[in-house]
């Protein structure tokens, strides 16, 4: 790791901007309806008492609040489990056979539904034309929105790709380089040693949503490679418009899912609201790396003023008994001084 990590990362800064990187909007995740689906809250200040509800979080709308590692109430239920080591908790929450009414917006927490200790807030729709399979939610993206995602669970080569659908056709590859960093239009794949590979997709459309593979080794024959959604809509005030995309059959989306793991929201925990920020360990890893660029300054300006000291100590071990060391114009202007 070396400051040229800081200045990458101050690229895709730059690249994504504001909405990329930093959203003040809520996480959006879009189910089946009849379906089911599960979301992960990373959560600190973990409590005993964990909480799960809807809208204003009072009377009906609070689903769950439990004090146990498990917790079902009808169609939702709650999973609890423990990162002692970075002292954050995650609370799985899932909501089965999903019906319209279900749409709407959701809160995950600690402590309790009306003083919460850390909390977070995502919004669910729901669609009844959604080929992407009925088992689990998908993260849904704005019109417009820059969006980065990590390719993980892959296995390093120098060769990388990012395609569309099953990349089974040179016409499904959109991007194949030897490079740690290649773009093609509006989409970006972005290589960092020891963190892994990055897709960037700027501006997003309708026109993205869909499979995608990213990967290591050549995109018809990849060494190791992972699948991933874009879900993009319109309106955001619309929560109920079916998002357009293309079709896909059971076969394809079961074999795509395969690879997905339950998505997640990850908040910064406060009693006054929520603020949305990068995934945790994208915000660790650029801590990190501007702690790693000052120790760096600071060691070579240290460095410097050994050497400064060092040539001044020379310098006064150098002159004539009883010199001062200090040049008066006296001494300039009478010759012999």
């Amino acid at each position: 790791m070396n400051i040229h990590h800081v200045l990458i990362f101050c690229f895709i800064s730059a690249l994504c901007g504001d909405t990329g990187l930093v959203s003040a909007r809520l996480h959006i995740f879009t189910g089946a309806e009849g379906g089911r689906g599960s979301i992960s809250c990373h959560l600190h200040q973990p409590n005993n008492t964990k909480f799960f509800c809807k809208e204003e979080c009072k009377g009906e709308g609070i689903l769950i609040r439990t004090e146990d590692v498990r917790a079902q109430n009808g169609r939702f239920s709650t999973v609890y489990r423990g990162e002692y080591s970075s002292g954050i908790g995650i609370l799985t929450v899932t909501i089965k056979n999903l019906t319209m009414s279900d749409a709407g917006r959701y809160r995950c927490g600690f402590g309790t539904d009306l003083v919460p200790q850390s909390y977070t807030d995502f919004e669910v729709r729901v669609s009844d034309e959604l080929p992407f399979g009925k088992t689990r939610f998908y993260r849904t993206y704005i019109e417009g929105e820059h969006i980065i995602l990590r390719c993980p669970h892959t296995v390093y080569s120098k060769e990388k790709f990012l395609c569309k659908d099953k990349c089974k056709t040179v016409e499904d590859i959109i991007i194949e380089t030897d490079g740690n960093r290649a773009q093609s239009d509006r989409y970006h794949i972005m290589y960092f040693e020891r963190f892994g590979l990055y897709v960037i997709i700027t501006n997003v459309s309708k026109s993205d949503t869909g499979w995608y593979q990213c990967g290591y080794g050549r995109p018809l024959s990849p060494h190791s490679s992972n699948a991933f959604t874009v879900l993009v809509i319109g309106d955001p005030s619309a929560p109920r418009t079916t998002p357009s995309v293309f079709p896909l059959t059971t076969n394809q989306a079961t074999d795509l899912s395969a690879s997905w793991t339950t998505p997640s929201v990850f908040p910064v925990a406060t009693n006054q609201g929520t603020v949305y920020r990068v995934p945790l360990i994208i915000f660790v890893i650029i801590a990190i790396l501007l702690l790693i660029a000052v120790l760096l300054l600071v060691y070579k300006l240290k460095n410097r003023s050994a050497d400064i000291m060092k040539m001044e100590s020379v310098t006064h071990e150098n002159r004539p008994p009883g010199s001062t060391g200090v040049k008066t114009i006296y001494d300039s202007v009478i010759p012999g001084r």
